[in-house]
């Protein structure tokens, strides 16, 4: 039986995070999107997706190149500066990421989003319980938002309110059932209860909305070894190294399951 390395496993946690933090971006954006389509510029917006694309992958300076280049072209887009926030908090400049906040709230923001974006600075605190108060209140403000129940449900889940967190998480999918991060959370929550091959469905789902979901190939691909599958787990982490050569963690998984087949075939 294949375990997984722990080495692996952090590296998604800390992904994880970025992800919860992206969740709470997207959500906003989605928001001032539905409100005014037409706010950002193309060329802005193209920055701002490339960062987000960038940041779910764990690219963080890729994102952080992007992001400066949204706010180069438009300074005083909010969405940009939150994610920028995000970005220089995921690479631990927090004096910086402060400044970010701070702009946020200057230009504007409604108290749901104010409660997100603590939660958020909660959860890269390690703070679960405040987080956790936080996306409640936002939700009983605001709550029709699924990519806000993503990110709750990955926060009680961290905060081990696993049942809760199950919950919250079929309300995203239930609410947004093609949202790749519903899923995704979904999935991750079910490998965390031991609910394997209900997860293995879960992740399946996310990668076929946005293939370039990494977080899910990973899970997808601890699953499938965990599971004795190793050579469809190593397709899946064969798969993050085709978009992401230089991903330590995948190298490391990879090299790990083509150690256990040669063991297995010696």
């Amino acid at each position: 039986m294949f375990t997984s390395d722990s080495r692996v496993t952090s590296g998604i946690s800390v992904k994880d995070d970025m992800m919860t933090a992206i969740c709470k971006t997207k959500a906003f954006a989605k928001r001032v999107e539905s409100a005014n389509p037409s706010l950002m510029s193309t060329t802005n917006l193209k920055y701002y997706n490339t960062a987000i694309n960038a940041a779910q992958s764990g690219d963080i300076p890729a994102a952080r190149t992007a992001i400066e280049s949204a706010l180069t072209e438009d300074p005083n887009d909010v969405q940009s500066w939150q994610l920028y926030g995000v970005v220089l908090n995921a690479l631990g400049e927090t004096e910086k990421a402060e400044k970010a906040v701070a702009k946020v709230k200057e230009l504007g923001v409604s108290e749901a989003d104010e409660l997100i974006m603590k939660a958020a600075d909660a959860i890269g605190q390690n703070k679960f319980g405040v987080a956790i108060t936080c996306y409640e209140d936002a939700l009983e403000l605001e709550p029709n938002r699924p990519e806000v129940y993503v990110s709750y449900a990955l926060a009680l889940m961290q905060g081990n309110y696993p049942s809760d967190a199950e919950e919250a998480a079929d309300k995203a999918v239930e609410m947004a059932p093609d949202d790749a991060s519903a899923w995704y959370a979904k999935g991750r929550i079910q490998r965390l209860r031991g609910h394997k091959v209900e997860a293995l469905a879960s992740l399946k789902r996310a990668i076929e909305l946005q293939g370039t979901l990494v977080l899910a190939r990973y899970e997808c691909g601890m699953i499938l070894a965990e599971m004795g599958e190793l050579e469809a787990a190593l397709e899946c982490f064969e798969q993050v190294l085709v978009d992401h050569p230089e991903d330590q963690n995948a190298i490391e998984a990879k090299a790990a399951i083509l150690a256990k087949i040669e063991e297995l075939n010696s």
